[in-house]
Order: C-alpha cells, then structure tokens, then sequence
C-alpha cells in the first residue's frame, strides 16, 4: 500500500499520521573525555512495554502477530549489530500507545582495530 493510502487508513482510523523526530548531540570538543555522539529518534507509533525493550534487537523476535502489523523481526537486529560492529550502542524507551525512542551513541572515531 502506499504511503498516502496508509496515511489516509490511520486517519480514517482514529490514528495519526506517523512521525519520526531525529536529534542528534555532538560532544563538546572542550572536553576531552566525552567523544561519543549520540542520536535520538523518536516516533509517534503504537510503542512497546519496557520490559521487551531488550527482546525487540533479537532476530525474528516480534511484539505483535503477523496478522497485527507488518514486518519480519529482522530490523532493529540488524541496527543494533551494525552499530555494536561501529563500537557504539543503542538503546530503546517506550510505553505502548506512546510512541518509541532510540538512543543510539557511536564514537566519534572508528577504531579499526576493534
């Protein structure tokens, strides 16, 4: 389905359009013990209980049915090991009905060696 078509099915359906808010942090370059960036993406979605927030980065682990929402439970597996894999870490915060945030922190120098 289409973009506008789902847009205009969530309307239709008591729900908002999706929104997806990104901020991003660098570190003070005056302080030489913080050289980690850190990027913020929140969304306005359907959330999740804090207690899965570990569960939700596990490959082909799903909140939801198939039936439910769309989707292979592949994705934030993927995010997170590409960003382990650039020495960072990610994060997510949530309460069902409530949206989403993900913290993502990443060096600000790759260290090839690791």
């Amino acid at each position: 389905m289409s973009e506008p078509y789902q847009q205009r099915d969530q309307v239709q359906q008591g729900r908002s359009p999706p929104e997806i808010h990104i901020n991003s942090q660098v570190p003070d370059p005056e302080k030489k013990s913080d050289k980690r960036i850190k990027i913020t993406i929140r969304d306005n979605g359907i959330g999740f209980d804090e207690k899965y927030a570990e569960k939700i980065f596990v490959i082909f682990q799903r909140l939801h049915g198939k039936t439910e929402y769309e989707g292979t439970g592949i994705g934030l597996a993927i995010c997170k090991r590409i960003i382990e894999n650039h020495n960072g870490s990610i994060t997510a915060y949530s309460h069902p009905g409530e949206g989403a945030t993900f913290e993502i922190t990443l060096p600000l120098k790759h260290d090839r060696n690791s």
